[in-house]
């Protein structure tokens, strides 16, 4: 018996260090702000000191400000009471994930916008990266929650936005994990969303050295697309 427990033990241990390794594999691309630049798509993810509403467990899916030099996301891990149709009655045919708001952050919370996945950027809708774009105004989210092909989309109240130095500060003082941004992440289910990514953060945090100072960006944007405008560190 104590040979064939040893056997089963050793077979557990196999398993869970199978497992841990395909979750580490998975998060090793969350890296500490300091050593990341926002000028790729990223997360924001709130690490464990940062406690203060309505950040704290906060994933932040970043996007170009159109005020440069304002840097801007939105929180997609923080779903609101209120239902979309609430906001737009016009719109019948939602499916069940579809059907709940979410907190965008502090800044114009009345203000609403939708992201969303699909193969090409339909009516005055921006990409943000990959197949993830982003549209503003009533009629454009109208469009796009009656849009069949559209099916991963959220419709979200508010931003949350920083000066330039303003987020340089918060990151270097340790508030801030960066970590790229995954389309799949952004519309998967948010219950879990924050304490996975901040795992991730956690371990490349105890591994990492001293790292090369935080490139953020100013940006400019135009009717096609995002445009970048690197500031100087």
């Amino acid at each position: 018996m104590r040979g064939l427990s040893s056997k089963l033990h050793g077979q557990v241990a196999a398993g869970l260090l199978v497992v841990s390794t395909a979750v580490i594999a998975i998060l090793a691309t969350a890296q500490k702000a300091q050593s990341t630049d926002l000028t790729t798509p990223s997360f924001l993810v709130a690490t464990r000191d940062l406690r203060e509403a309505p950040f704290q467990h906060a994933v932040i899916l970043m996007f170009p400000s159109t005020e440069p030099p304002l840097l801007a996301g939105v929180i997609i891990n923080s779903p609101a009471k209120v239902r979309v149709r609430d906001m737009f009655p016009q719109v019948r045919q939602l499916k069940g994930t579809q059907e709940t708001m979410y907190l965008g952050g502090p800044v114009e919370p009345d203000e609403a916008s939708v992201i969303f996945r699909a193969s090409s950027a339909p009516g005055s809708a921006t990409r943000i990266f990959d197949d993830t774009y982003v549209a503003t105004g009533h009629d454009a989210i109208v469009g796009i929650l009656k849009d069949p092909r559209i099916a991963d989309l959220r419709v979200i109240l508010g931003k949350a936005q920083w000066l330039r130095d303003q987020l340089y500060s918060e990151v270097m003082r340790g508030a801030w994990y960066v970590v790229p941004a995954k389309s799949d992440l952004v519309f998967c289910d948010p219950k879990d969303l924050w304490s996975t990514l901040v795992q991730g953060g956690d371990l490349q945090e105890v591994e990492a050295g001293q790292a090369p100072a935080l490139n953020l960006p100013h940006w400019r944007f135009d009717a096609t697309n995002w445009q970048r405008q690197i500031s100087p560190n």
